[in-house]
């Protein structure tokens, strides 16, 4: 059991992927919860880290669900692990803004690690504050304070749940609000269509002021600056982090119009700057007019997002 395995060192891994930050929130509470018991833990995105800790005795996964599945770079980033000699102990989480709503995302990934050899013993799905600002209105923030307090509640009890040795798997549920039609339309819909063509609907009003910040935080690299303005690629997740960090709010999608006055939503504790800033080179800017005072104006707002 691995309670009897904190009595010595264990090393623990633990891997997310985060638009706005609740997947990291929830890993970086068990990180803590596992420290203070005695293990050895290290939090990576998959942003930043290409394999898992061949010498870990326990790995743990947090993933965002995204119209009833995981995001495709975590699928493929999952699909590029290599198959482990020795099975290790594995759990999987998932945050969603409607835990009703997890589809199969929990499946997704457990059916993945299972096949390279990892032995998944606890799953669930996390309740945290939905981001998709485009197409809805998230919660405001204090309303969001209290879905991460009580995110952050059930963290630390998975965490001791895990360390106690407790075996659980989240049960697949078809959502209420949803015909296993609809369900299964609207899966498949995103996963086909929807994530390789949504990148294509994204605008930027006239507040937009060049000023790069999207660039600079986008996780996979998909938004590059082009005549003054942000341009998106095929690479887009649709995770929300540009449109929930623009400072003018000038991000938003065709048909769904502007997101002027309405509420945007990040977890206040996740950096990904300082994130983005361990692997990435900075930002080079194309075809930019005043330069220098935008670029001095992108510093300030960037510092915002930094530790």
């Amino acid at each position: 059991m691995l309670s009897r395995a904190v009595e010595f060192i264990m090393n623990v891994d633990l891997i997310y992927f985060s638009g706005t930050g609740n997947s990291y929130r929830i890993l970086d509470t068990c990180k803590d919860i596992l420290i203070q018991s005695g293990c050895k833990a290290t939090l990576s995105s998959i942003t930043e880290k290409s394999s898992i800790n061949g010498n870990a005795h326990l790995v743990g996964f947090c993933f965002p669900v995204y119209a009833f599945g995981i995001p495709r770079i975590c699928k493929k980033y999952l699909l590029s692990l290599p198959k482990v000699k020795h099975p290790i102990n594995t759990f999987v989480l998932i945050t969603a803004g409607d835990p009703d709503e997890s589809g199969f995302s929990v499946n997704e990934s457990t059916i993945i690690l299972k096949n390279k050899g990892l032995n998944v013993t606890y799953s669930e799905v996390v309740h945290m504050p939905a981001n998709w600002t485009v197409s809805m209105d998230p919660p405001s923030k204090e309303e969001a304070q209290t879905i991460i307090n009580n995110g952050v509640t059930r963290a630390k009890k998975i965490a001791q749940d895990i360390l106690n040795g407790r075996l659980h798997h989240h049960a697949f549920n078809y959502p209420s609000r949803y015909s296993k039609l609809g369900f299964y339309k609207e899966y498949y819909l995103f996963k086909w269509l929807g994530v390789s063509n949504l990148w294509r609907d994204f605008r930027t009003d006239g507040t937009c002021d060049s000023c790069g910040l999207c660039e600079k935080l986008c996780p996979t690299g998909s938004i590059h600056i082009v005549n003054e303005k942000p341009k998106w690629a095929n690479t887009c997740e649709q995770c929300m982090r540009c449109v929930n960090y623009c400072p003018k709010q000038a991000i938003f999608q065709k048909g769904e119009g502007s997101i002027k006055g309405k509420n945007t939503y990040y977890e206040p504790t996740f950096k990904p700057m300082k994130i983005k800033n361990r692997k990435d080179k900075p930002m080079k800017i194309k075809n930019r007019k005043d330069n220098k005072a935008n670029a001095t104006d992108a510093k300030g707002r960037a510092a915002d997002w930094r530790s």
